[in-house]
This record gives structure tokens, C-alpha cells and sequence, in this order.
């Protein structure tokens, strides 16, 4: 399999770019990397790309990217060019949005986003619209910075203007952060910022919903109780607890009460009992 020249290795992440019909042909979207994320980018070829920066984030995980593929223009890229994002020890179901610009010759001419819920273990599909920005946003990114961009400007990371390595500055959510990291992110205490679907606010560097503590993966917070519902499960719901939904006790998906099948059906690969 022929690979881009980029791959980078930060924080429990590794970012691939590959070449969308070699990568199709081989790919097995069971369990082809682990915990990943396999993303299709398409675009007006008129663009004339040569490059994408991919940067996002993983609910409750430190933000990957920016990261430049590859790392030197070495062709015109195609739509339907994919990439991969290999992820450490992340939890089932957590929410993760990627961003992507296309560069041609180093100015931002394209920009997209998208995003998926995890499944442990497994490669998810993303697929994202790489739109034309005209004129390039000049705030986008800064060269060569070390903290983080504000209207072309190169400016040091705090809690108002949180980020490293030359990203779009964020101003971190005091209900939700305690603190922007010296990583560039927003963090509540020792971990990342708190996100809005398990918890209701940071407090004394906790993530915290209502009096508990913040939501397990599958659940959100709402009005400050952990609960189990379509909009946090992807498989079925036993109470307040989201079942990954294919085993025969506990079947269904889509955040769905949990059906236990009779004793001669199973529950198949559609999550129904069959």
C-alpha cells in the first residue's frame, strides 16, 4: 500500500494521509486500526490542492493537529482523498469533530468539517465538503507561532485566548474549564475542558453534573442527572446505562430501550432480533 510521506505521533494520536483508491482497495472497516477515525475529503478539483491541515477534537481528550499533509506538496490531490486518525485510549461512544483545510501553495483556499461518535476498537467514517473561503481567512492559522492566531496575528496562549502551534485562538468557557493548559487547550484541573453532553460545569477542577460526577461514556447530562438516550447512545439503553446493543439480553441501537430476544432469535447485525 503506497502511503503520504506524512505521519505524526502526539499525544496517544497518529495522523495518515493515504491515497483513497489504494486505501479502499484494502481497507477492512471491521477493525482495520484500531480506534480511529477514517476520513473521505471531497472537493471541486478546480481547487488545485496540494495539501490539507487537519486539526479537531475528542470529547473529554486533548485536541489533536494542526498537522500539514503531507508535509511537503508533492502533487495536485484529489477529491476523495482520505486520511486517517489512529486515537490512544478513548471511550466508547464520546463525540469527535475533525477540521480540514485545503492548501494550495500554503494559502487556505478550502475549508470542512465533520464528525462521528466513537466505537471503541473500531474505524469510524467521516465524510466532509471541502468548501471554497474566498478571500482565505487570514485567522486561521500563523506560521511559525507559538501560541495561537487572532486575525493574522500571533498572540500567547491564555485563558481568554487558549492554543498552541499557531491555531485559531479559543476563549476557554469558565462553566466548563478551569484553566487553558500549557498544551493549548482548555482543561478543567488536570484534564481536558469539560464537555456540555456529560457535564454541567467545572468546579474545583472536577467535571461535575449536578452533585455526581461527570457521565460515562453513552450517557449525558441533563438537568444535572446522567441519563441514557438517543442523542448519547448509539446502541440501547438498560436504564440510565448505554449497552453497545448486540448481544441477544440486551439488543437494539440508536439510544432504544434494550430488547432481550426470544430463545430461538438472536440479535443481528441491523441490532434487531432476528
Amino acid at each position: 500500500m503506497m502511503r503520504g510521506a506524512a505521519e505524526s505521533i502526539r499525544w496517544g494520536w497518529r495522523l495518515v494521509l493515504v491515497g483513497a483508491v489504494l486505501l479502499g482497495a484494502c481497507r477492512d472497516p471491521a477493525k482495520a486500526s484500531g480506534t480511529a477515525l477514517y476520513v473521505t475529503t471531497e472537493f471541486d478539483p478546480s481547487l488545485l490542492l496540494t495539501q490539507v491541515r487537519v486539526w479537531g477534537d475528542v470529547d473529554g481528550q486533548p485536541h489533536f493537529g494542526p498537522q500539514v499533509l503531507p508535509e511537503k506538496a508533492q502533487r495536485v490531490l484529489n477529491s476523495g482523498e482520505t486520511l486517517r486518525v489512529v486515537l490512544g485510549d478513548v471511550p466508547n461512544g464520546v463525540r469527535a469533530e475533525v477540521n480540514v483545510e485545503g492548501l494550495r501553495d500554503g494559502t487556505v483556499v478550502a475549508r470542512g468539517t465533520g464528525g462521528a461518535d466513537i466505537r471503541d476498537g473500531y474505524e469510524v467514517e467521516v465524510s466532509l465538503r471541502l468548501e471554497p473561503t474566498t478571500p482565505p481567512d487570514p485567522g486561521t492559522f500563523c506560521v511559525g507561532c507559538e501560541g495561537c492566531c487572532i486575525q493574522g496575528q500571533c498572540t500567547p496562549s491564555t485563558f481568554n485566548t487558549c492554543g498552541t502551534g499557531g491555531i485559531a485562538c479559543t476563549a476557554c468557557d469558565p462553566n466548563f474549564a478551569s484553566h487553558c493548559d500549557g498544551r493549548g487547550f482548555c482543561a478543567c484541573g488536570a484534564s481536558p475542558a469539560c464537555s456540555p453532553r456529560t457535564a454541567d460545569r467545572c468546579l474545583l477542577g472536577q467535571c461535575r453534573c449536578g452533585n455526581s460526577q461527570a457521565c460515562g461514556p453513552g450517557q449525558q447530562c441533563v438537568s444535572g442527572q446522567c441519563v441514557c438516550s438517543p442523542e448519547s447512545c448509539a446502541g440501547c439503553c438498560t436504564g440510565n446505562v448505554c449497552d453497545v446493543g448486540t448481544t441477544a439480553d440486551r439488543c437494539g441501537r440508536g439510544g432504544v430501550v434494550c430488547q432481550k430476544c426470544d430463545k430461538n432469535r438472536s440479535c443481528t447485525a441491523e441490532a434487531v432480533c432476528g
